[in-house]
């Protein structure tokens, strides 16, 4: 008897091990999310139609055509723009009820301040995750998902690259190994000799300076009050002023990269060369964010589950990443052989990151720059 019990115990043990087994797991998490997923790209076909508005930069749009090849079924229509008339054009189809845009791949600021915070325009993105490799926090960076909005579930931040220290300049006229901080720039040896992108205009660089621990309200202010600096709201025309030595600096300006492969007497400070704990940075294109009422939201889902897989974003980092223009998915589990290595996060340094809601008001700066350049 006490046999016959013991087959039976050790039956029941083996059949309970099956069942926790990771194998019988994952089949079971399958059965949880497949058919939810599958029910969702027949409606996305049925809808036939998606609309991703993308802020323009790089090979961004490049990145998002990856998607026809996946879903040729849904016609993919991409909008692209830069600055606040893109923001605005998409905020007046909101007012006027002729809602387009399904999807927005965009920057930090305009989106947060205006689709999130004063429009509520945005449809919660979290739970639109249906893919388990994405939904999973420990497939990205730090093991969680970044989301710029203290909610944390409406605009996702797909991309965390080094910043980079966005101070530009012109190599004859500047040494740089007589540079170790951002406090060395503002020496009286170079008044007069700097030329930065009105905040009014872009005010990301800006934010990073006042909101960092190491630099601050202090540093903007003796940048902007005791400088005797230019201001510029073309950020091409300030990268031109450093490369004809109108200027030796340029703080937050463009094209840097293209101008010093032309052979043009320009650079920048590498991050790794100031002592202050580096920025980190979704760029001007790094959050995706859904819309509310949107008239294709199934389609929307679908694109931003692919979007966000290790598939999609091994492609969009592939793509992104140019001898001009580095780029870093905030996936930790796709190859960063794309990325040169200086360019990489670097795993176990602090950074500043620069998307945190607490880093968005630009009232501050901007109340500050007025302030004291009416001086």
């Amino acid at each position: 008897m006490k046999k016959i019990f013991m087959k039976i115990f050790l039956s029941f043990t083996a059949l309970a091990l099956a069942w926790l087994s990771p194998a019988h797991l994952c089949a079971a998490e399958a059965k949880g999310w497949q058919p939810e997923w599958d029910k969702t790209v027949a409606a996305a076909k049925k809808e036939g139609s998606l609309s991703v508005y993308l802020w323009q930069g790089g090979n961004l749009e490049k990145a998002v055509e990856g998607f026809r090849k996946k879903f040729p079924d849904i016609k993919l229509t991409i909008t692209g723009g830069r600055g606040s008339s893109f923001i605005n054009r998409i905020a007046s189809e909101i007012r006027s009820g002729v809602k387009i845009a399904d999807v927005c791949i965009c920057g930090v600021t305009s989106p947060f301040k205006v689709f999130y915070e004063q429009m509520k325009a945005l449809e919660p993105l979290k739970p639109a995750l249906i893919l388990p490799e994405v939904s999973d926090e420990s497939k990205w960076w730090q093991g969680k998902q970044h989301y710029q909005d203290a909610e944390g579930k409406y605009i996702f931040i797909f991309i965390g690259s080094p910043a980079g220290t966005r101070v530009y300049y012109n190599t004859s006229l500047v040494n740089p190994k007589e540079f170790r901080s951002y406090w060395d720039v503002l020496t009286p040896k170079w008044k007069g000799k700097i030329v930065a992108i009105d905040p009014n205009e872009s005010s990301g660089g800006w934010r990073m300076l006042y909101y960092h621990p190491e630099l601050g309200p202090n540093y903007v202010k003796k940048l902007i009050g005791e400088m005797d600096a230019s201001f510029s709201r073309d950020e091409r025309q300030a990268t031109d002023s450093i490369a004809k030595a109108k200027y030796a600096f340029a703080f937050f300006s463009r094209g840097v990269p293209e101008a010093k492969a032309q052979g043009l007497a320009v650079d920048e400070f590498p991050d790794s060369q100031f002592k202050e704990a580096p920025a980190i940075s979704s760029g001007a294109n790094g959050t995706i964010a859904l819309m509310s009422g949107a008239p294709h939201p199934n389609a929307a889902k679908v694109f931003t589950n692919w979007f966000l897989s290790r598939e999609g974003q091994i492609y969009f980092q592939e793509v992104m990443n140019t001898p001009l223009d580095q780029v870093q998915s905030m996936r930790a589990d796709i190859p960063v052989d794309p990325i040169p290595p200086q360019y990489r996060r670097k795993e176990g340094l602090r950074y500043v990151p620069v998307y945190n809601p607490d880093m968005m008001d630009a009232g501050p700066v901007l109340k500050l720059f007025k302030d004291t350049v009416k001086r």
